[in-house]
């Protein structure tokens, strides 16, 4: 899902970042990934890219704000791998 201005590219790098995050994830059975730009300079950190995934039954969430959508999209990625593997590792 999108909300505010997202390109087509953003949208295919955001999935990309999440099958890279959760490529060694076991049992991924959904995934729901948003991208949110709010058009107000006036915020330092208007980008948003949050997801939720469902491994195995349990409920992994991760998000990052940045002040553009792109760095936001490289926080998600390493903070939803880093939550994936420790979710696995127990």
């Amino acid at each position: 899902m999108t909300s505010g201005d997202v390109t087509a590219h953003e949208r295919a790098a955001a999935e990309r970042a999440v099958r890279h995050a959760l490529e060694s994830a076991r049992g991924v059975l959904s995934v729901q990934v948003t991208l949110s730009v709010v058009a107000d300079p006036s915020l330092p950190r208007p980008a948003l890219a949050q997801a939720v995934v469902d491994l195995d039954g349990r409920r992994v969430r991760a998000q990052a704000a940045a002040p553009r959508i792109v760095e936001a999209i490289d926080l998600l990625r390493e903070r939803l791998a880093l939550r994936a593997s420790s979710l696995q590792a127990r």
